[in-house]
């Protein structure tokens, strides 16, 4: 007798099948109920190797038993035991191989581990209006982690620009060049909230951990913290003393001002005109609800300190008043709120204070390491004082943390035109517009170059599209600013009305100015009116900001860089003209 004829005599194919069957109905039901039952990630593998292991068992145990009408008795085999035994041995192997060769391992903790995105978290609310709170968790874990030094946390643009788009967690960690990825969902049914949160090694592909928490919405805080603290774990980096420093000021007994807190960084992030009106009203209702609440107040300083740059309903001096009295209230409320400093050093940076500006926004840095915005305003802040090598390697740094923010974008190309590197600029202007092709700042940016170097076909497609996304009517003017460049137009007239204008014409609707007050020295220099260039950053000169720094710092305007009111204008602001030397040594 052959041992398959054996074999199916005892019925082992039978029960092998059936077997199989029901393992693979209770490994499906398992991985489907494990996260709702709060199972911890290693439990539905664990559940499959017990089955994988009890096949083998299942097979012997039909091979030498024999279920007859007098019962159940053991059968001796004519031939095939051996071989039995030895299959059934070798299906055990296998089961313990697969356990052991695919199990999760430890994260090693050298410097790639220790690189982190936190993704927006999935709103299971069933309610879209509920959007910003699961981003906000999201967020608030995100800088939890981002004041952690030993950890470079990916900012949130950058891990966020991913949101609704079906791509593999591989696929993220590598655009953001991370190798840990913590992603999960929210559900919030009244003031009950559950939270799954799970971390991944894109690069082995392993869960690392995993956990669901359902709590009351009051304990939100404590989740966030029990969150950081369990990828600390997993990662070997010690948060609880990050999150210590402002655990207590940074929490509310208030749920309604935490809501609105939410509410309020969503629309900061969006950092448009109206989004930041609308951030400033969210901010001010939390406070309403919490006057003590301290990232509210920070929130406020964040919006202000850029306003005057978004908008022309309100002036500079306003602005900065308002960003510095909300940043000293929530440094009174909470000593090591870093977004506070940050607001500060740009207020402090405006005023040409830029010694005081480095350091405010270094004590910002020192409590979120990981703070792409702080690097990129202490980077403009080196860069428009005269130290533009260094500024721009702090806008490289904010780059590397945050790779998908426009407005980093922005200044990285900004500083790059400064140094004199165009093709660099532009290269940086249009990585920004290959994922946001609407993008006012850079589209600026490549006109501006374009114009400046004559290439006037490739500067008016360009125009066209930066006009119609500021959307404030201004397409007529694209045609006026070629016609003048190109020779034909009345260069007068636009000139004069380019030198009388004020610093936020660009962003008002009737003001006959199409781009950035920073770059009309520069345009009248090109239009051969030097004059008109001195008189406009003169009375510039008078104004609370960096727009006559900025100004100063394009290698577009040496015609009129030695020019004794530009050097007087200069030695006024007390600041270092970084190309002096190099255009106007020799003629001194």
């Amino acid at each position: 007798m052959t041992l398959i004829a054996e074999l199916k005599r005892r019925k082992v194919f039978k029960v092998g099948a059936a077997y199989l069957v029901v393992a693979w109905l209770l490994i499906q039901v398992v991985s489907t109920v494990a996260p709702q039952l709060s199972l911890p990630e290693w439990a539905p593998r664990l559940i499959t190797f017990v089955l994988l292991l009890g096949f083998p068992v299942a097979l012997v145990l039909a091979w030498i038993f024999d279920n007859t009408p007098d019962g159940v008795r053991v059968d001796a085999a004519p031939v095939g035991n051996k071989r039995m035994y030895a299959i059934a041995a070798a299906l055990a192997a296998l089961a313990v191989g697969w356990y052991w060769k695919g199990r999760p391992e430890r994260v090693d903790t050298g410097a790639e581990a220790r690189t982190i995105a936190v993704l927006p978290f999935v709103n299971m609310s069933g309610d879209p209006d509920n959007e910003y709170f699961s981003d906000g968790i999201s967020e608030e874990i995100l800088n939890v982690l981002a004041s952690t030094p030993e950890l470079r946390v990916a900012a949130r643009t950058s891990s966020f620009a991913f949101k609704g788009q079906a791509k593999e967690i591989p696929d993220i960690a590598r655009e953001l060049e991370v190798r840990m990825v913590l992603e999960g969902s929210v559900r919030r049914q009244g003031d009950r909230v559950r939270i799954t949160a799970q971390l991944i090694d894109a690069q082995k592909g392993f869960h690392l951990w995993s956990q669901t928490y359902d709590r009351d919405l009051k304990d939100i805080f404590a989740i966030q913290d029990d969150i950081a603290r369990a990828i600390g774990d997993e990662l070997k980096v010690r948060i609880g003393g990050a999150m210590a420093q402002g655990a207590s000021t940074a929490a509310t007994g208030s749920v309604e001002a935490y809501d609105l807190y939410l509410r309020g960084l969503a629309q900061w992030q969006l950092r448009r005109e109206q989004s930041l009106w609308d951030a400033a009203a969210l901010f001010e209702r939390s406070l309403a609800a919490d006057p003590d609440y301290a990232p509210a107040h920070a929130g406020l300083a964040l919006v202000f300190t850029v306003l005057d740059s978004y908008s022309a309903r309100i002036t500079t001096r306003e602005s900065q008043l308002r960003a510095r009295d909300h940043a000293e209230q929530a440094l009174a409320l909470d000593p090591a709120s870093p977004e506070a400093f940050a607001a500060l050093g740009n207020g402090a940076g405006k005023q040409g204070r830029r010694d005081t500006a480095r350091r405010l926004y270094q004590r910002a840095i020192m409590l979120r390491p990981s703070f792409a915005t702080a690097h990129q305003w202490q980077g403009t802040n080196l860069m428009v004082g005269g130290e533009l090598e260094a500024g721009l390697a702090s806008v490289q740094r904010a780059v590397e943390l945050d790779p998908r923010s426009m407005v980093i974008g922005h200044n990285h190309g900004w500083a790059l035109l400064a140094l004199g590197r165009e093709a660099e600029a532009r290269g940086a202007c249009e990585r920004v517009l290959a994922f946001a092709p609407d993008y006012d700042g850079c589209l600026d940016i490549l006109a501006f170059i374009a114009l400046l170097r004559g290439e006037l076909d490739v500067a008016e497609p360009l125009l066209q599209r930066y006009a119609a996304a500021m959307d404030l009517g201004k397409e007529p003017l694209v045609k006026e600013l070629l016609e003048a460049f190109a020779g034909r137009g009345d260069r007068d007239v636009l000139a004069r009305r380019l030198a009388a204008s004020g610093w936020q014409a660009s962003f008002e609707r009737d003001s006959g100015v199409l781009l950035y007050a920073a770059e009309t020295p520069a345009v009248l220099v090109a239009l051969d009116r030097g004059e008109l260039a001195l008189d406009f950053l003169e009375r510039l000169d008078g104004e609370t900001g960096d727009e006559f720094a900025w100004a100063m710092v394009l290698p577009a305007i040496d015609p009129i860089r030695c020019d004794p009111r530009f050097v007087a204008l200069v030695e006024r602001r007390k600041i270092r003209d970084p190309h002096w030397q190099r255009v106007c040594a020799e003629k001194s």
